[in-house]
């Protein structure tokens, strides 16, 4: 499907302007013989009326695709006016580059988790040909393929990033490119180019939402204490061997873990710390 119509030869045509002048004096000539009774006026002007209906302006961005008899026969892709053969049937397609933002689809990632997701597909028809004739209708087919791509793209990758692959919410280049090649694929043969895909839409399900973003907030404390203790560690140790460096203290092992200790509490507790100074006198 779509092999004879990849073809995009030129249909047959007249430059109209050119045409025109043509079927002007065909007319001029041909009423001066009816009005000397040469010819019937009937048989000459059905002709000559239907012989001016064959004239087409065709817009900017716009080609006529044509069939004769029922076959494919070339496409008229360049503005400007144009008088066609007759009996060869064309139908126009707009070239013009098309936005199509898909519905917002509810769909499980690669690991269950219930999302919604939606795309904003940027197009054009680069085969006027295939659009006509390949397909019943371009703009539809491309709503249902795209859509299809979109559900299949989410189905094999996480919502977040898990650390072994790319997920939907990075929005990383390879993910989006992704997205377009299956687009492509699936569209090639309505005559489609694909030139761009960019989420519109990506959040959990409204069911799991709050759950997920316990979680997410549970992470990053999670992750923020690790943090804080990575860095408590290294500020302790360097207090330590410091002390000990510049002959200030010398400390047993058992002073040096009070000291930790009340060094680790100090740093890591969330409330501002409390100095306890000794006054007795001891």
């Amino acid at each position: 499907m779509g092999i004879t119509h990849s073809r995009k030869y030129t249909m047959p045509h007249l430059n109209g302007f050119f045409a025109l002048a043509v079927l002007i004096i065909i007319s001029v000539f041909l009423a001066k013989e009816v009005f000397s009774g040469e010819l019937m006026a009937a048989p000459v002007a059905v002709p000559i009326a239907y012989l001016f209906t064959r004239f087409r302006i065709i817009q900017p961005n716009t080609a006529l695709v044509s069939t004769l008899f029922g076959k494919y026969s070339g496409i008229l892709p360049n503005a400007g006016f144009y008088w066609l053969i007759p009996f060869y049937q064309t139908e126009a397609v707009s070239l013009k580059t098309a936005n199509y933002v898909t519905e917002t689809l509810k769909v499980n990632d690669s690991s269950g988790t219930p999302i919604e997701i939606a795309a904003a597909i940027v197009y054009h028809i680069a085969n006027p040909a295939a659009a006509v004739l390949d397909v019943e209708n371009v703009h539809y087919f491309l709503q249902v393929q795209s859509e299809g791509a979109l559900r299949a793209l989410a189905t094999h990758h996480p919502y977040t990033n898990d650390g072994s692959t790319d997920s939907l919410t990075g929005h990383s280049p390879q993910i989006l490119e992704q997205l377009q090649e299956m687009v492509q694929e699936r569209v090639n043969v309505a005559g489609i180019s694909v030139d761009e895909v960019r989420f519109t839409h990506l959040t959990y399900a409204p069911e799991i939402a709050q759950a997920m973003l316990r979680r997410q907030q549970a992470e990053a404390v999670i992750l923020a204490r690790r943090t804080l203790v990575r860095g408590a560690i290294s500020m302790v140790g360097g207090t330590v061997e410091e002390l000990e460096k510049r002959g200030i203290v010398n400390m047993s092992d058992s002073e040096k873990a009070k000291l930790v200790t009340n060094m680790m509490t100090v740093l890591l507790s969330e409330e501002n710390a409390a100095p306890v100074l000794n006054v007795s006198g001891d």
